[in-house]
C-alpha cells in the first residue's frame, strides 16, 4: 500500500535574522515542539523553489511544488482571474490588483492590512460604477487588499509593465516572467508601459483605468481601519493566454487535494484539476477537517497563510507569534493522527518574506521529508535543514522526489 502524501506549505515562514530576534530569524526563535519533532525524523535540505537568485511570486512557488514549470504558466492576473471564478477569454487581459494609499504622487502603502470583507466590496462598486473604458471590463473584490481586473478586448497583449512597484517583468529563460523586489525608498506612481510595439494599447487602457480609478476612489473617500484614505488601485502580471495543463491526476497517478483560501492558489487547484478543500476560520479546526478528509485521498497540498503576512509588514516578532501559532494548534493535532508507516510528509516554504525587506526574497527555503533514515537535523531553520543531505533541489523537482518515496 503506498502512503498518502501531505505536503504542508507555511506561507513565506523562511526568512532572514531579525535585531528585534536577538539576530534570529522567526524560524529559530520560535517555540516548535511539533515540527522539531518533524524534524528529527526527517532527511533536511535548503531548496531554490524557482531557481538561484529569484524572487518567488505566491503562484510560481505553487506551479513549481506541484510539479510544473515556473517559466511555463499563465500570469498572475489570469490564475487569480481563474480562483475568482471571473469569465476570461484568450486575448482579452486580465490583472491582479492591490488596493493602495497615494499622497503627491508616492504611494504610501502597498498593501492595506485587516480590511473589512465590506470595505472591498464598496470599492468594488465604486470601481465598476465610476470607471468607463474602451472596452467591457470586469473589476472584483477578492480578499484582503486584493482584486482582479479582466479587460473584454480582443487580441490585448499582455507585454506591458507593472504599475505596482514591488514587482518587476524580466526575461528569463526566453520568458517574462515577474519578480518581486525588495522595496528602498519613496515609492513613486508608475504608468504601464509597453514592452514591444503591439502592446501600447493595452499600456493605455491600464493607465486610462488607473486615472480614473483613482479619481472615482477620490470621491469616494473610503477608509481603512486606520484612517487612511483607500485611493488607488495598483495593477499588474498582465496576462492574455490561459493554457491548458495536463491534470495533476494525468501526471502523477494522485488523486491529490488542495488546502487553501486565497485565489490565487484556488487558480492553481482548477487549473491542474485538483479537489478543492477550503480551510476553516481556525488552524486547529482545519487540521480536524483534513484528518477527516484524508481517507478520500491519496495526498493534500496544505497552503498554510499567517507568517507571510507579517513578513510584509516588517514584523519578525508577528511572524515568529505565527509560526508558534501554527505548530501549537495545527501540527499539534496532525501529529496525533499521521502514523510514518502511512503518510509521507514533507514541510516547506514557498517563498522566504525576511521583515527586513517587507518583500519575498530570492532566499532557499528549508524543507523536511519524514524518513526511516533521517538526517538528524533537530529543527525546521534555515541553518538547521541546510545541514541535512538534500541538496541541489529546485521546487518543480520536489513532486517527482516525494513521489518516489511514497
Amino acid at each position: 500500500m503506498k502512503k498518502k502524501l501531505l505536503m504542508i506549505i507555511l506561507d513565506g515562514a523562511s526568512g532572514l535574522p531579525a535585531k528585534s530576534l536577538g539576530g534570529k530569524t522567526p524560524l529559530e526563535a520560535a517555540r516548535t515542539p511539533f515540527l522539531d519533532r518533524v524534524a528529527i525524523s526527517s532527511k533536511a535540505g535548503v531548496m531554490n523553489v524557482i531557481a538561484k537568485g529569484i524572487a518567488p511570486q505566491s503562484d510560481a512557488a505553487a506551479f513549481a511544488l506541484l510539479g510544473n514549470n515556473p517559466f511555463r504558466i499563465p500570469a498572475r492576473g489570469v490564475t487569480e482571474a481563474v480562483g475568482a471564478e471571473l469569465e476570461f477569454k484568450n486575448g482579452e487581459l486580465a490583472l491582479r490588483c492591490n488596493f493602495a494609499q497615494v499622497h503627491g504622487g508616492v504611494i504610501k502603502n502597498v498593501r492595506i492590512p485587516k480590511l473589512h470583507h465590506f470595505t472591498g466590496r464598496r470599492i468594488e462598486k465604486v470601481i465598476n460604477e465610476g470607471v468607463n473604458l474602451n472596452v467591457p471590463f470586469t473589476f472584483k473584490f477578492t480578499i484582503g487588499y486584493r482584486a482582479v481586473l479582466v479587460l473584454h478586448g480582443k487580441d490585448l497583449s499582455d507585454k506591458v509593465t507593472n504599475t505596482h512597484p514591488g514587482y518587476v517583468r524580466e526575461r528569463i529563460g526566453g520568458e517574462l516572467v515577474s519578480v518581486a523586489k525588495h522595496l528602498k525608498g519613496l515609492k513613486k506612481i508608475k504608468e504601464a508601459k509597453p514592452l514591444i510595439k503591439d502592446a501600447h494599447y493595452s499600456a493605455e487602457l491600464i493607465n486610462d483605468f488607473s486615472r480614473q480609478a483613482h479619481e472615482a476612489l477620490k470621491k469616494a473617500a473610503i477608509k481603512d481601519p486606520k484612517g487612511g484614505v483607500i485611493n488607488y488601485i495598483l495593477c499588474r502580471d498582465a496576462g492574455n493566454n490561459k493554457p491548458e495543463f495536463t491534470s495533476f491526476y494525468s501526471k502523477y497517478k494522485l488523486l491529490f487535494g488542495l488546502v487553501a483560501e486565497m485565489p490565487v492558489e484556488l487558480g492553481i487547484a482548477r487549473m491542474l484539476k485538483l479537489e478543492i478543500i477550503k480551510p476553516k476560520n481556525t488552524y486547529q479546526k482545519t487540521a480536524h477537517c483534513i484528518i477527516k478528509e484524508l481517507p478520500d485521498f491519496d495526498g493534500l497540498y496544505i497552503h498554510l497563510k499567517g507568517p507571510d503576512k507579517y513578513g510584509h509588514l516588517g514584523d519578525a516578532v508577528g511572524k515568529k507569534k505565527a509560526i508558534e501559532k501554527i505548530d501549537k494548534e495545527f501540527m499539534s493535532v496532525m501529529l496525533k493522527h499521521i502514523n510514518p508507516r502511512e503518510h509521507l510528509l514533507c514541510v516547506t516554504s514557498d517563498h522566504s518574506t525576511p521583515a527586513v525587506y517587507g518583500s519575498h526574497s530570492s532566499h532557499p527555503v528549508p524543507l523536511l521529508i519524514t524518513s526511516g533514515m533521517p538526517d538528524g537535523v533537530k529543527r525546521f531553520t534555515e541553518k538547521e535543514c541546510a545541514k541535512g543531505s538534500i541538496k541541489g533541489l529546485v521546487g518543480r523537482e520536489l513532486m517527482n522526489e516525494l513521489v518516489k518515496r511514497l
